[in-house]
C-alpha cells in the first residue's frame, strides 16, 4: 500500500521536488542569538550623538556631521571585510572567528567611549578621542556583522525554515531592545534623576557589553555544525570547485544583479528612516517632551513588542506560502496606512499639548497602544521578509554567476546601507536644531511646541512612509517570487549532482 506524500506548507522538499538543507530547531533558536549581539551594539550606536555632546563637549550639529563622515568610512570597511571573509576559508570554519574578533573590538572601544574616556576630554582633544573610540567601535561592529550576517543564509535553504529563521532573528531584534529599555528606564535612569548624563552612560555601557557577550556565546554553540569549511564550498557554472572570489566578482554583484539592486533600495530606504527615527534624541523628543512619560511609553513598548511577536510568526507563514516579494508589497502598504493613521490621531489629540494624554492611564493611551501594536507587527513582518530576501539573493547570485558569496552580498548591501543610513544621524541632529536644540539635547520636561510636534511626526512617521513607498516601487522590478526561487534551488541541486558525478568518474 503506497503512502501519499505530504505536500503542505511545512513539507517543502516533497512539495517542490528539491532536497533542501535543514537545521535543527534548537540550532536555529540559539544561532540567531547573533541578532541579539548585533542589536546590542546597534543600540549603543544610537546614543553616540548624546555621548558626543555630554561626554566630549561636541556641539549637536558638529556631532551629527562627525558621525555621518564616520559612517562613510565604515561603509568602505564593509566591502573590505566581506572580501577577507570570502578569501579566508579554514577547514574548521570562519564565522566564529569573525564574530569573536568583532565582539572584542566593539566591546573594548564601547567601554572607552562611554565610560573610561567620557568626561575627561574637551575641545580638539575631545573630538579626536571621540572619533578614535567611535570608529574603532564601528570597525568591530562591522567585523562582527560580516560573520554574523552569513548565519541566516548558510544555516538553511529550506523556504519554510528561512522565514522562521528570520522570525527568530526578528524576535531577538525586538525583544532584546525591550530588555535594555526596561533596564535603562526602571533601573539606571532613576539613579540619575531621569537624565542622560556622563555617569548614567558609564553604567549603561556595561549592561550592553555583558549582554552582547552572552548572545555571542550562544551563537557560537548554535553554529558549530554549520561553521565548517564544507559549508562554503562552491561549484562554478563550468563545474569547477572553490574558485577564488575576486573584486570583479564583487562589483558584478552590484552592477549586473538587478534583484540585488532592488533589494538594496527596499532595505536602505527603510534603514535610513529607522536609523533617523530611532536616534535617542528623536525618541526622547517623542516620549520625554511630547508625551512626557518614559514609564508610560516603556510599558506600551513592552506590550506592543511582546504581543507583536505573534505577527512575526504569522508573517513567517505568509512568506513561506507567498514569497518575500509579495510579502514586501502587501505589508509595506499596510505599514503606510497605519503610520498615516497615527499622525492623524496625534493631531486630533491636540498636537504638542494633547499628546500629554498618552502619558496617563485612559482611553487615549489604550488606543495608542493598539496603533503601536499594529505598526510594530507590520514592521516585524517586513524585517522577517528582508532576512528571507537576503538569503534568496545569495542563492540567486550563486545560480547566476557560479559564485557563492554570502558575505559579499551582505557586505555590498551593508556598504551602501551604511553610506546612506549614516545620514540618519545627521538628519536627526540637524532636524532638532531647527526646533531649538543647538547646544543641548532634548530632555524630559522641555516645553512641547508645534514645531517640535511636526518635526517629530516627520522623523518618526513621515520618513518611514517614504521608505515603504520605495519598497513598493522596487518590487515592480524584483523577479525572485516564490516560483522562481524553487527553480533556483533545482538548478543549484542539478549543478551539485553533476559535479559529484564528474568527481566519481574521474
Amino acid at each position: 500500500m503506497s503512502t501519499k506524500k505530504k505536500t503542505g506548507l511545512l513539507n517543502a522538499s516533497e512539495r517542490d521536488g528539491v532536497q533542501y538543507r535543514k537545521a535543527k530547531i534548537w540550532e536555529l533558536i540559539i544561532a540567531n542569538a547573533q541578532s541579539g549581539c548585533t542589536i546590542s551594539f546597534y543600540l549603543l550606536l544610537g546614543f553616540a550623538s548624546m555621548i558626543a555632546t555630554q561626554g566630549y563637549g561636541i556641539a549637536v550639529a558638529l556631532a551629527g556631521t562627525l558621525l555621518t563622515v564616520s559612517g562613510f568610512f565604515d561603509g568602505f570597511t564593509d566591502a573590505l571585510f566581506a572580501a577577507l571573509f570570502e578569501k579566508f576559508n579554514p577547514k574548521k570554519g570562519k564565522i566564529r572567528i569573525f564574530i569573536f574578533i568583532g565582539w572584542v573590538c566593539s566591546a573594548l572601544s564601547a567601554v572607552v567611549l562611554y565610560s573610561w574616556a567620557s568626561g575627561k576630554f574637551t575641545g580638539v582633544a575631545g573630538v579626536v578621542v571621540f572619533l578614535i573610540a567611535y570608529n574603532l567601535f564601528r570597525i568591530g561592529y562591522t567585523i562582527n556583522g560580516t560573520g554574523g550576517g552569513t548565519i541566516g543564509i548558510v544555516i538553511t535553504n529550506d523556504p519554510t525554515q528561512r522565514p522562521m529563521n528570520s522570525v527568530l532573528g526578528t524576535m531577538y531584534s525586538y525583544l532584546v531592545p525591550i530588555l535594555y529599555t526596561n533596564v535603562i528606564t526602571f533601573v539606571i535612569l532613576p539613579k540619575y534623576n531621569n537624565q542622560y548624563n556622563i555617569e548614567m552612560f558609564g553604567e549603561m555601557v556595561w549592561w550592553f557589553v555583558i549582554g552582547s557577550f552572552v548572545f555571542f556565546v550562544l551563537t557560537c554553540i548554535g553554529i558549530r555544525n554549520v561553521d565548517v569549511g564544507e559549508t562554503f564550498e562552491t561549484i562554478s557554472k563550468d563545474g569547477k570547485k572553490d574558485e577564488k572570489v575576486t573584486f570583479k566578482d564583487m562589483w558584478s554583484v552590484l552592477k549586473d544583479n538587478r534583484n540585488v539592486q532592488m533589494y538594496m533600495i527596499t532595505g536602505i530606504s527603510d534603514r535610513l528612516a529607522q536609523m533617523t527615527g530611532t536616534q535617542s534624541i528623536v525618541i526622547t523628543l517623542l516620549n520625554g517632551v511630547l508625551i512626557g512619560s518614559y514609564a508610560a511609553t516603556t510599558m506600551v513598548g513592552n506590550f506592543t513588542q511582546i504581543v507583536g511577536i505573534v505577527f512575526a510568526f504569522g508573517g513567517g507563514i505568509f512568506i513561506a506560502k507567498w514569497g518575500a516579494k509579495k510579502s514586501t508589497v502587501v505589508w509595506s502598504w499596510i505599514s503606510i496606512a497605519i503610520s498615516a493613521a497615527m499622525v492623524v490621531y496625534c493631531f486630533l489629540l491636540g498636537g504638542p499639548v494633547g499628546m500629554k494624554k498618552l502619558g496617563v492611564m485612559g482611553f487615549p493611551i489604550v488606543l495608542w497602544a493598539v496603533f503601536n501594536l499594529a505598526k510594530t507587527g507590520a514592521m516585524m513582518i517586513l524585517t522577517t521578509t528582508a532576512g528571507s530576501m537576503k538569503a534568496d539573493i545569495v542563492d540567486y547570485e550563486y545560480e547566476r554567476s557560479g559564485r557563492y558569496m554570502p558575505a559579499v552580498v551582505s557586505g555590498v548591501y551593508s556598504f551602501i546601507d551604511k553610506f546612506i543610513s549614516s545620514f540618519g544621524t545627521s538628519i536627526a541632529a540637524f532636524a532638532i536644531t531647527l526646533v531649538g536644540y543647538t547646544t543641548t539635547v532634548p530632555q524630559m520636561g522641555d516645553e512641547a511646541t508645534w514645531p517640535k510636534f511636526w518635526m517629530c511626526m516627520f522623523l518618526v512617521f513621515g520618513l518611514p512612509i517614504i521608505g515603504w513607498l520605495c519598497n513598493i516601487v522596487a518590487m515592480k522590478f524584483y523577479t525572485l517570487d516564490r516560483e522562481r526561487m524553487v527553480e533556483v534551488q533545482k538548478n543549484l541541486n542539478a549543478r551539485r549532482e553533476a559535479a559529484k558525478d564528474t568527481a566519481e568518474n574521474e
